[in-house]
């Protein structure tokens, strides 16, 4: 049976976020297209949450975050280039920002989500769907749960990553610690290894700012940080504005966009 494609857009983000400033795209079982200028179409298939569990880490929609990470990746490249980089995507929900990454001539790439048989075999399709050889042969999924460190993957790939990329990941500031403490455990030790995180404002800003500073105490820092709206603009990151009371339609326009790397050490 077909699976219907709900929704068709370009990488640009001012055409995504249309005038009801939708933060997420698709519905459960259905289809997304991301039209991408460096690489043509890519039909993203949402998963079909098998439990409460899995529900309730959203990972059935693309969030604009990673449509903004596969942006920066795909289309900007510069400093966000991963060519030959050894790149680890945590709570890839779809897998695109991984699967840009692949495409962008990265190395190696891991896409990574919770280990739900579930949500890991949508993002197989995905990958199988959207990535050719010999970028295929170099891109695998894996099952992560933030903050566990006994299997074998966790192992297997400590210190391994120059580049890891987070997309819309901090809405939960209970897992903000567990979340750090994976991307310090997989970024590699090399002086240039960097952390790129993107994450929308649509459950609050108090909800994720707190993030930023979890992370200077797992053993990371951050190195830049800023805010980019639906137009591209940006501005100074802020972690309250408003007194508290920003206004819920303005702040869903934004995104926050941050660089994080390791703590140098002593003398270093």
């Amino acid at each position: 049976m077909d699976i219907p494609v709900e929704d068709i857009f370009s990488a640009a983000l001012g055409l995504i976020f249309t005038d009801d400033l939708r933060n997420q795209h698709g519905d459960p079982g259905s289809s997304v297209i991301y039209k991408s200028k460096s690489y043509g179409d890519m039909e993203l298939r949402l998963n079909d949450p098998a439990g409460e569990d899995s529900r309730k880490l959203f990972s059935h929609y693309l969030w604009n975050a990673g449509v903004q990470m596969a942006e920066y990746v795909g289309e900007e490249r510069g400093e966000w280039s991963v060519e030959g980089e050894k790149v680890l995507e945590l709570g890839a929900g779809t897998g695109l920002a991984g699967i840009v990454c692949a495409l962008a001539e990265a190395e190696v790439v891991v896409i990574s989500d919770y280990p739900a048989p579930e949500i890991l075999a949508n993002i197989d399709v995905n990958v199988n769907k959207n990535v050719p050889q010999p970028h295929r042969s170099r891109t695998s999924v894996k099952g992560h749960e933030w903050g566990v460190f006994t299997d074998g993957f966790s192992t297997t790939y400590a210190n391994s990553f120059g580049r890891i990329v987070a997309a819309d990941c901090l809405w939960m500031p209970y897992e903000h610690r567990a979340l750090a403490q994976s991307m310090f455990h997989f970024l590699s030790h090399e002086d240039e290894a960097r952390v790129w995180v993107i994450a929308g404002f649509h459950t609050g800003r108090a909800k994720l700012a707190p993030f930023f500073d979890v992370v200077v105490e797992e053993g990371l820092e951050v190195e830049s940080i800023w805010e980019r709206d639906v137009d591209g603009h940006e501005r100074e990151w802020m972690a309250e504005r408003d007194g508290g009371k920003e206004d819920v339609t303005g702040r869903k326009r934004w995104l926050v966009v941050a660089v994080l790397k390791r703590k140098r050490r002593d003398g270093g």
